[in-house]
């Protein structure tokens, strides 16, 4: 096993076929540990062990939970070292300190409380977790993040659509400059509230309300003018624009482009509003839309078979 590269020793790690007692060994190997600490599924406790004799901290942030038995994992709750017993937690808190998105279980479990008392912990930072990890949360819950003190909590409780902002909320939310951008892009605007954010300044909040789903023809229509390649591509993919005025509002943002604006790229190419409208159109239409061009249409979004 020594002559083995390190690429190789890490493959073999990985490997699902690899049995214990090669697992074993390669614990003793640095990337032979890395290989194996990205495996899927129950680690064996002998590996476990080996893991701990040879490995550090590093390798012990991974021993944790379902991955590993019972009797492993008190046998870390009672290792020695505290950067080994700690290693999971302290990992975890890092991450929350660094405003990395991390599971819901995963807090449940590093911090040993639930979901439920998480979210109304002393620290901002841990309440603004939970919010980006509790997708299902209720909508009691919801409304007890929007109404969070901290602005970092609120911005994280509204950056998706779900479980959304109550009718009642919308408003508030609007006039809050921790959420505005974030709500702009998909609750339900009037009228009014239409009016006022495009009266805004901050082309963020431009951008945001050209990808809103929700926007009237009327709405639409007032977005055409607006000298901005991400916004004209988010009015280009509206249901409400016609071909004529799609191909125009991207031959301008692909002039744009050829230009060298590195604005009319990134609206093209990365970060330009998905037509989510389009996603429940019959496959027909979605493959013969004229004008919609189907390389600004991303894989990722479902779009294309």
């Amino acid at each position: 096993m020594t002559s083995l590269d390190h690429p190789q020793l890490s493959g073999l790690g990985r490997n699902p076929a690899a049995p214990q007692d090669v697992l074993v060994r390669l614990a003793a190997h640095k990337a032979g540990r890395h290989g194996v600490s990205l495996r899927r599924g129950r680690l064996e406790d002998a590996v476990v062990e080996a893991l701990l004799t040879h490995g550090g901290d590093d390798d012990a942030v991974g021993l944790h939970g379902d991955r590993i038995s019972p009797e492993m994992r008190r046998r870390i709750a009672e290792h020695p070292y505290p950067a080994i017993r700690d290693a999971y937690r302290d990992f975890v808190h890092d991450m929350v300190d660094r405003k990395v998105r991390i599971g819901i279980g995963d807090l449940e479990e590093a911090y040993g409380q639930p979901r439920t008392a998480l979210v109304s912990a002393p620290s901002s930072s841990l309440r603004a977790a939970v919010a980006r990890a509790w997708y299902d949360r209720p909508l009691a819950v919801q409304v007890e993040l929007l109404a969070d003190p901290d602005p970092q909590v609120r911005a994280a409780a509204t950056e998706h659509s779900q479980p959304g902002v109550p009718p009642e909320w919308r408003e508030r939310c609007l006039a809050d400059p921790a959420v505005r951008v974030n709500v702009a892009r998909y609750i339900p605007l009037t009228s009014e509230q239409f009016a006022q954010l495009m009266q805004s300044e901050e082309e963020e909040v431009h951008q945001a309300v050209a990808g809103n789903p929700h926007l009237s023809a009327e709405m639409v229509a007032r977005l055409l003018d607006i000298d901005d390649p991400l916004v004209r591509v988010a009015a280009a993919q509206s249901r409400h624009v016609d071909a004529e005025t799609r191909d125009r509002l991207y031959a301008l943002v692909e002039a744009e482009r050829t230009n060298g604006s590195v604005e009319a790229e990134v609206a093209l190419s990365w970060t330009f509003a998905e037509p989510d409208w389009l996603r429940g159109a019959p496959l027909n239409e979605r493959m013969t839309l004229p004008g919609l061009p189907v390389h600004n249409i991303p894989a990722r979004t479902g779009l294309l078979p």
